[in-house]
């Protein structure tokens, strides 16, 4: 598994979902070194980012004998013990062993209701990676929505969970609506419940946190009727194309709105002034140049430009959201500048 916080297998992509539901009980159904792994890895980073919560996983703890007879017997007997301790939900996640030997997973999750028993097909041996894992929980847990009249407000959806400034995104993003007097409805799953999970066919319009997302989308577009927005807002113009685009949505002229915003993201160039007649290169993990559309637009507006033999700037990973983030971008850029 790699380093990244969004590096790893399908199974670790689910786990990321399910480990934040409040009381939700996760089941990896293989060997138990699948659980070890990846309770120490979720873990670690929670430690890392001041967060350290430690989400309940159970493991089937499949040996040598189950492989070979098969382990639906065993998953039948922890599901049992798990819903004995009436959690608002239960989800089963397979793995590669569980997948190759031919458990069926979902017939044996059927055979509960009460509470909610749900297998997330995580057995990524014939391909996929976090990614695939992560839109196939989110997915599977639609079958807890409940038929619901739309209400005036928007959801949160596909949150990176292991992104360091994951919090500091949504509350740019929840400030940002409420400037053009939109609520955020549930997040879809970041710090979310098993009941907020069943209303997400009620928000008006999804939002998704980046392009990755857009299958869930699609999906939940089919599924509920409800349309999407592809992306958190990135940099100074992207931000006001996004209280736009969200205004379009719901009738709203959002034009107070948007010169609020853009008044304010003027004073915040101001605080960085001393960058004026810098030059920076933007560089990505590995040190490779690359590009950034929201760094191309925001270079301008402060005086700093965009070159090759620019001092060297790592460009953060995910890019910051929102005017919020641009600030947090610029305070980086000072540092750099200024080192």
């Amino acid at each position: 598994m790699t380093t990244h916080p969004d590096g790893g297998c399908t199974l670790s992509g689910a786990l990321s979902v399910t480990t934040e539901i409040e009381g939700c009980i996760t089941i990896i159904h293989g060997p138990r070194g699948c659980a070890h792994h990846n309770f120490s890895l979720f873990h670690a980073l929670s430690v890392a980012r001041r967060d350290p919560r430690l989400p309940v996983v159970v493991s089937s703890d499949l040996g040598e004998r189950d492989v070979i007879f098969g382990g639906e017997e065993v998953l039948d007997a922890i599901i049992k013990k798990a819903c004995e301790r009436k959690p608002p939900l239960v989800c089963v996640l397979s793995t590669c062993v569980t997948g190759a030997i031919g458990d069926d997973v979902e017939a044996v999750c059927r055979g509960y209701s009460s509470p909610p028993v749900i297998s997330i097909p995580t057995a990524g041996f014939l391909g996929g990676g976090f990614l695939d894992g992560h839109i196939q929980a989110l997915k599977a847990l639609t079958s807890l929505a409940k038929p619901a009249k739309k209400c005036r407000g928007v959801a949160i959806v596909g949150e990176k969970t292991l992104e360091y400034e994951r919090e500091e995104h949504y509350k740019e993003v929840a400030r940002l609506l409420s400037t053009i007097g939109i609520p955020v409805v549930t997040r879809f799953v970041s710090r979310s419940t098993a009941g907020a999970i069943a209303r997400i066919g009620s928000p008006s319009l999804n939002i998704l946190r980046d392009p990755s997302m857009v299958p869930v989308g699609k999906f939940l577009e089919k599924k509920f009727g409800t349309p999407y927005i592809e992306s958190f807002p990135l940099g100074l113009g992207g931000t006001l194309r996004f209280l736009e685009e969200v205004g379009e949505y719901f009738s709203i002229d959002t034009s107070g709105a948007v010169a609020e915003e853009e008044a304010r993201q003027k004073r915040i160039l101001c605080e960085f002034a001393s960058l004026r007649g810098q030059s920076i290169s933007l560089r990505g993990p590995s040190g490779e140049p690359v590009d950034s559309p929201p760094c191309r637009d925001l270079a301008p507006a402060i005086g700093v430009s965009i070159r090759e033999d620019g001092r060297p700037f790592p460009l953060p990973d995910p890019f910051p959201v929102g005017t919020a983030g641009v600030r947090r971008l610029l305070h980086r850029w000072r540092r750099c500048c200024h080192a």
